[in-house]
C-alpha cells in the first residue's frame, strides 16, 4: 500500500492532537498557550529518523549516540517539555534563552513568545545546533537564533540589553551560571542535579 504525502501529513496532525490530549489528561499541559504551541508545532519535522508514531510518543527521541549506543542527545519527552514551558510562563514579546538545542523545544518557545518575542537556542555540540539550524527553518521558524557555544560562559552579544525574560535549560546541570542573564523577575527553569 502506498500513501500520499497528504495522507502522511493528516496522520501526523492526528498523532500530534492525540499527544496533546494525552498531555492534557495527565495535567502536563495546564494553559491554553502551551496547548496551542503543542498543537501547532510538528514534532516529526525535528525527528525525521524515527517513524511518525515514535515522533509523537510521549517519550524521548534519541538523536545522537556514542559508538557504544549511549544516548548523548535527544528530543526531551513531551510531558517534561510541557511542564518546563508551563513553569517558564513565557508570554508574547518575551526574550527567551534555551540551553540545550535541537529545534523542537525552541519552536514551542517561539510559538509562546510570538512574533514580537525572540528565542535564542544554544548548545555546545555543533551536530546538535546543526540539526536546529536545518530543522527550524524547514518547520517555519526562521526567527530563532541558533548559537554554538559553551553555555557556562555565554558569548558576548547573546544576552539582550536588560536580560532574558526566561531561560529554559533542557540539559542536566549542577550549577546555575545564568542568573545574571535574567531580567528582574525573570524565570529560570532547569533540571538541577544535586548530590549526583
Amino acid at each position: 500500500m502506498t500513501t500520499s504525502p497528504t495522507s502522511g501529513i493528516r496522520d501526523a496532525g492526528d498523532l500530534r492532537h492525540q499527544l496533546v490530549e494525552q498531555l492534557l489528561a495527565h495535567n502536563h499541559i495546564r494553559s491554553a498557550a502551551v496547548e496551542r504551541a503543542f498543537r501547532t508545532v510538528s514534532r516529526h519535522l525535528f525527528a525525521p529518523e524515527v517513524p511518525l508514531a515514535a515522533a509523537y510518543a510521549d517519550d524521548i527521541v534519541a538523536t545522537r549516540h556514542l559508538g557504544d549506543g549511549t544516548i548523548t542527545s535527544s528530543l526531551s519527552a513531551p510531558w517534561l517539555q510541557a511542564g518546563m514551558l508551563e513553569a517558564a510562563r513565557i508570554q508574547p514579546g518575551h526574550r527567551v534563552l534555551e540551553i540545550g538545542s535541537g529545534g523542537y523545544n525552541a519552536a514551542l518557545i517561539a510559538e509562546l513568545a510570538g512574533p514580537p518575542g525572540h528565542v535564542t537556542t544554544l548548545d555546545i555540540d555543533p551536530a546538535v545546533t546543526g540539526r536546529a539550524i536545518r530543522f527550524l527553518p524547514e518547520a517555519g521558524y526562521d526567527n530563532v537564533s541558533v548559537v554554538t557555544a559553551d553555555a557556562e560562559h555565554l558569548p558576548p552579544g547573546v544576552v539582550p540589553a536588560g536580560g532574558f525574560d526566561a531561560i529554559v535549560v533542557t540539559v542536566d546541570t549542577w550549577d546555575l551560571p545564568w542568573i545574571d542573564a535574567l531580567v528582574d523577575g525573570g524565570r529560570l527553569v532547569a533540571p538541577l542535579r544535586l548530590h549526583g
